[in-house]
C-alpha cells in the first residue's frame, strides 16, 4: 500500500514529487488561457482523467491518488484538444446549416414570387387582345419565355406556381363528378 503513495496513477512511475489528483492548481498553460476566456474553473487532475477517459475516478477506488507532472501536462493538453475539436465541430455544423439555408434561399429567389408582376402580366394579357398583330408579336419577343402553358386555355406563365393558381380558376365553375353506385 505504501508503494501506491509514491506511484503516478496514470503512468505508474514512482516519484517523490507527485501532485494530488484532487488539487486544482493553475499551470498558466494553454488550457488555463482557454478556461479564462470561457470563465470556467480550473479542473482537478481527477476531473481531467474523468473527461478524457471512460474510466471512473473516485477517492475510495484503492488506486493511487497522485499524478506526476508530465502526465498532468498530457492530460491538460488532451482536454484542450477535446475542447478545440468540439468547438470546431460546432462551428462547421453552423457553416453547413448556413450553406443549406443559402441554397434554399437561392431556390426561392429563382422562383417568380412577385404578386405585382403577376397582376401586371394578367392585365397586359387582357390588353394584348386590343393590339394589332404586328405590335402583339413585337411585345411577345420582348417578354420573358413562358414555358408553363395552361391546358384549358391559351394562357402561359413564367412560373409553375402561377400556372397552378391560374388552373384553379378553371375548376371553380365546374361541378364535381360523382360516381354512381
Amino acid at each position: 500500500m505504501e508503494d501506491l503513495v509514491k506511484m503516478c496513477r496514470v503512468c505508474m512511475g514512482e516519484s517523490e514529487e507527485l501532485l494530488d489528483i484532487y488539487d486544482n492548481k493553475s499551470f498558466g498553460d494553454g488550457l488555463t488561457a482557454e478556461l479564462k476566456k470561457t470563465k470556467e474553473p480550473e479542473p482537478t487532475p481527477a476531473d481531467l482523467m474523468q473527461s478524457c477517459s471512460s474510466v471512473p475516478v473516485s477517492s475510495g477506488d484503492c488506486f493511487p491518488l497522485k499524478i506526476c507532472e508530465p502526465c498532468l501536462k498530457k492530460l491538460r493538453d488532451a482536454l484542450l484538444f477535446k475542447k478545440r475539436y468540439a468547438r470546431n465541430v460546432e462551428c462547421l455544423g453552423r457553416v453547413k446549416s448556413e450553406k443549406k439555408d443559402q441554397e434554399t434561399c437561392d431556390l426561392l429567389e429563382a422562383e417568380d414570387w412577385s404578386l405585382v408582376d403577376r397582376i401586371k402580366d394578367e392585365d397586359e394579357e387582357g390588353d394584348e387582345n386590343d393590339l394589332q398583330p404586328a405590335a402583339k408579336k413585337a411585345k411577345q419577343q420582348e417578354e420573358k419565355p413562358r414555358p408553363f402553358k395552361c391546358p384549358d386555355c391559351p394562357k402561359s406563365f413564367t412560373g409553375k406556381a402561377q400556372l397552378t393558381m391560374h388552373s384553379r380558376t378553371h375548376s371553380k365553375g365546374k361541378p364535381k363528378r360523382r360516381s354512381i353506385k
